[in-house]
């Protein structure tokens, strides 16, 4: 199994790419292909960027795709970032509805009904 960093992962898009350390058996050492099937199969929910992970891969149509991952360190940094992040995007939504119920109340407010 080769090792690299994760350069960046979209949980939205479900997929991301991984920087290899060492060049595989072909010589090649572009950057790797992983999609969220091969994190799903390995037990693993996201990756942030600066993951180092443990992986291997096989070529799809000349482009180097992940075929089995296994999360070596988690970069606490992008972890803690991701999530302040996910708790602000919660919180936002809350607010959003919070505000949408408040204006459902008072549309159905006629002030010379008591």
């Amino acid at each position: 199994m080769r090792q690299g960093k994760v350069k960046w992962y979209n949980g939205k898009k479900c997929f991301g790419f991984i920087a290899p350390d060492t060049p595989n058996a072909d010589g090649n050492q572009d950057d790797v292909f992983v999609h969220s099937s091969a994190l799903k199969e390995a037990g693993l929910h996201f990756l942030n960027e600066n993951d180092v992970v443990e992986f291997e891969e096989e070529d799809r149509n000349g482009k180097l795709s992940v075929t089995t991952i296994k999360l070596v360190q988690r970069d606490e940094e992008s972890a803690r970032l991701f999530q302040e992040r996910r708790a602000e995007r919660r919180r936002a939504r809350e607010e959003r509805k919070s505000r949408e119920e408040h204006k459902e109340k008072r549309s159905g407010f006629a002030f010379w009904r008591k």
